[in-house]
């Protein structure tokens, strides 16, 4: 069987000139390196030296072997350091979805950077329902997800990290008159309104959430004409078909004629957790991990 040391043997060989100073620079027999050549020879079915004469000759087939050895052993080394940096968790792509509800804000890229230049690790980030999250990493779509709870699918074989929670607001048109001259709104206040934003049927995540605390207020969030459970609710917002509720960091990507007022119930809050596969490898736990640990910090 073909080896790595044989080609690096025979290079050497043909290097230094001669058998001898090649044993010398490998710290091996000339014995022993005469034998590897001779199985490789015996492997490749064709004689690499020419040994009618006393010095080292190459046949013509052994010219030939030699120049694209030559170059291949190159090309084969940096095949062997890529995949030792993977084996190591460098150069390694990590993929990282997260909903639209949660904003992929200074504060999160800052973090991605730091483990990707500490690590070597590369990240892609995408958009994905937390719902879709779930399915997606046990189908091994993603590896790390971001989601807000609840969900409704089972979370048996997902580990949970907690990264923040947040005061819920609520997003309304900048001329609404009922809200005027209000500094924080109770959610029974909101029995009239229309939302823009209302449950999907076979999903958790915020708007799951909201439309629970509409219920423990005593009423059903009437829906609008138009609405959505992406980020362009509050495109929704500003054309004034409706409110919605919605986590603080929302506040960084308001649109004009949008404004956020607090919940007037402190306890109101919206919680951000860090998903990810229990069978998941090392590097993929190890990243969670520093996730986690710098959003503590």
């Amino acid at each position: 069987m073909l080896t790595l040391k044989q080609f690096q043997y025979f290079i050497k060989i043909v290097e230094e000139g001669s058998f001898t100073a090649a044993s010398e620079k490998l710290f091996i027999a000339q014995s022993a390196l005469s034998r590897q050549i001779k199985l490789l020879e015996e492997e490749i079915k064709f004689q690499l030296f020419d040994r009618t004469d006393k010095k080292v000759k190459l046949t013509t087939a052994g010219e030939v072997f030699y120049k694209k050895i030559k170059d291949n052993m190159l090309y084969l080394n940096e095949i062997i350091d890529l995949s030792k940096s993977v084996s190591e968790g460098k150069n390694r792509q990590i993929k990282i979805a997260h909903s639209s509800s949660i904003v992929m804000d200074h504060k999160k890229i800052q973090i991605l950077k730091e483990i990707s230049l500490a690590k070597q690790i590369n990240f892609e980030v995408n958009t994905l329902s937390s719902e879709q999250q779930i399915l997606a990493l046990m189908n091994g779509e993603i590896d790390i997800g971001f989601i807000r709870p609840p969900v409704r699918h089972t979370l048996d074989d997902i580990n949970v990290l907690k990264l923040y929670d947040e005061p819920l607001m609520v997003a309304l048109h900048v001329d609404h008159a009922k809200f005027a001259n209000k500094q924080e709104i109770q959610v029974k206040d909101l029995k009239d309104e229309y939302f823009v934003s209302t449950p999907h049927s076979k999903r958790g995540g915020l708007s799951y959430l909201v439309s629970n605390l509409c219920l423990a207020a005593g009423f059903t969030p009437q829906k609008a004409s138009i609405q959505s459970r992406k980020v362009s609710q509050l495109q929704l917002v500003a054309a004034n078909l409706g409110v919605s509720i919605v986590p603080e960091e929302f506040e960084q990507i308001l649109p004009a004629n949008v404004k956020l007022l607090p919940l007037a119930d402190p306890l109101l809050f919206s919680e951000v957790v860090l998903v990810y596969r229990k069978e998941n490898d090392e590097i993929i736990q190890h990243c969670a991990e520093l996730i986690h640990q710098m959003f503590q910090s």
